[in-house]
């Protein structure tokens, strides 16, 4: 509802209200997760954790002792994890402080905390993430067991009481076993729905990256029960304060890393526009200067070519010879002259092809009879853009150094596509050269491979040169596809499939 409307039923917010409403970090919205992929074999292991919890639970939850211990817990677990934030590692998508609450309230209210702690843990991700019942009954399963798993282990060490040892020593055991029974839980059901995931790794990672929390969270919980074994509902707030100002932490940390984010993004995106640009225009004048010499200079050589070959068809013998020396020299300007076109102004990329266009470059190099091979991949024809002409210009440049100083017999050129880049690749067996010797070509004004260096760092790529002498020149450039390329990615919860 808008303001003028809240005004107009007269409940406006007040501004006091308004302005902290203001400073509270706004979550990013996610996107839709990765979709399962549903096979007998995941659907019949999920229904069966889910009986295997149900069983348990009628099994062991009996009503509860304090509803108001209950009531504080479950509120505190659906607000952390229907605030998670997602997660710097990589490991896991999602991060919040809920297991810490929901951990405590196992410890301290016995399996119908455990059941409590799951419901409002399971609903809280789902409002934050848009969890579907599939996944949801998977978390359900795998969190209650968990929990249920770590309460009986803990009540087991401490008998029911709260010695400090013993206490330290059940914490960190049943946070160890939680941790345990969830990973592999999660690892199972994970590798049923991507048969190529590694689970050891897998396991490894979560171990390096969760396991000290669920670690902690278990010497929390043992402070919890102390605290509500003396005060408590009220003691369970003091444990909770803490976790909610932790959660809040990462809160402003998800937001300012997700501003930042979405400004280099947009700087990303002005650098490619203003790229785009640049490269337009430097076309559009190199064709400018091309159409204006081809209708203008060539024109008039090829003119007068023409006329010296049929005045020394009229004139004597010595001014025939020196005019048709005239025709010759007049000739062969006009070809250096077409050549120098052809590479101030490239053929359209997009309208004969990448592989049309590098076996064209090839062409000088077959006339002095050097075997040249070209080789386009087919995701790598139908790249369009920057990226297109940049590596048409550096394969441009660098065959020209082929035939300059290689002396070679055989050359390579490869393009395909990895990871959203372009990749290119030349290689020949020719003379190669030592880095003291490409030292020495800079100096004295030999620009090839730094103006192939350049062309691949405006296009916000990479360059790679590999030489020695006698053992020929490997070229290989890396340069980002950022038109109609663009790979999404979806990343999944640690708590579900």
């Amino acid at each position: 509802m808008t303001r003028t409307a809240d005004v107009e039923h007269g409940i406006a917010a007040p501004g006091w209200l308004r302005r902290i409403a203001a400073r509270v970090p706004r979550l990013p919205q996610e996107a839709a997760g990765v979709p399962l992929h549903y096979t007998p074999a995941l659907v019949i292991y999920v229904g069966l954790l889910a009986a295997g919890a149900t069983a348990a639970a009628a099994a062991t939850v009996r009503p509860p002792a304090d509803p108001a211990l209950l009531a504080l817990g479950g509120c505190a677990t659906f607000v952390l994890a229907a605030t998670a934030v997602r997660a710097l590692s990589g490991v896991a998508s999602f991060w919040s402080a809920s297991i810490f609450a929901h951990m405590g309230l196992t410890f301290a209210a016995g399996p119908i905390g455990a059941l409590v702690a799951t419901a409002c843990e399971v609903a809280g991700s789902g409002a934050r993430l848009g969890l579907h019942t599939f996944k949801a009954v998977f978390n359900a399963s795998n969190q209650f067991l968990s929990n249920l798993v770590a309460w009986a282990v803990f009540h087991g060490i401490t008998g029911g009481g709260t010695p400090l040892g013993r206490g330290l020593v059940g914490g960190l055991v049943a946070g160890f076993l939680c941790w345990l029974v969830n990973i592999w839980l999660l690892a199972v059901v994970q590798r049923l729905s991507q048969p190529d995931l590694r689970v050891v790794e897998y396991v490894g990672h979560n171990a390096a990256n969760v396991l000290p929390y669920h670690l902690g969270a278990g010497l929390t919980a043992f402070g919890g029960v102390v605290l509500v074994d003396r005060e408590g509902a009220d003691g369970f707030l003091l444990l909770l304060v803490p976790v909610l100002l932790l959660q809040m932490s990462l809160l402003v940390l998800s937001a300012r890393t997700h501003a930042a984010q979405l400004q280099r993004e947009a700087h990303t995106r002005e650098r490619e526009q203003l790229l785009q640009q640049a490269l337009d225009a430097s076309d559009a004048e190199r064709h400018r200067i091309a159409r204006n010499l081809h209708d203008g200079v060539v024109q008039d050589l090829a003119t007068i070519a023409l006329g010296l070959r049929s005045r020394a068809d009229r004139d004597r013998e010595d001014d025939r010879v020196a005019m048709l020396h005239a025709a010759d020299a007049t000739a062969e300007a006009i070809e250096e002259l077409r050549t120098l076109l052809r590479e101030i102004a490239p053929p359209d990329l997009q309208e004969v092809g990448l592989a049309a266009a590098l076996d064209e470059l090839a062409g000088p190099l077959r006339d002095e009879g050097v075997e040249v091979r070209v080789e386009v991949a087919p995701e790598a024809a139908g790249v369009r853009g920057a990226a297109l002409a940049a590596t048409y210009r550096i394969a441009q440049e660098a065959l020209r150094n082929v035939a300059e100083h290689a002396a070679a017999h055989h050359v390579r050129v490869d393009v395909r596509c990895d990871g959203g880049d372009l990749e290119l690749e030349i290689v020949d067996d020719g003379a190669g050269f030592s880095e003291e010797e490409r030292r020495r070509r800079a100096e004295e004004g030999h620009l090839g491979l730094r103006l192939i260096h350049d062309l691949a760092r405006e296009s916000g790529g990479g360059l790679r040169i590999e030489s020695s002498p006698h053992r020929g020149t490997a070229l290989r450039a890396r340069l980002p596809v950022t038109e109609g390329h663009a790979q999404g990615s979806a990343a999944t919860r640690s708590s579900g499939p």
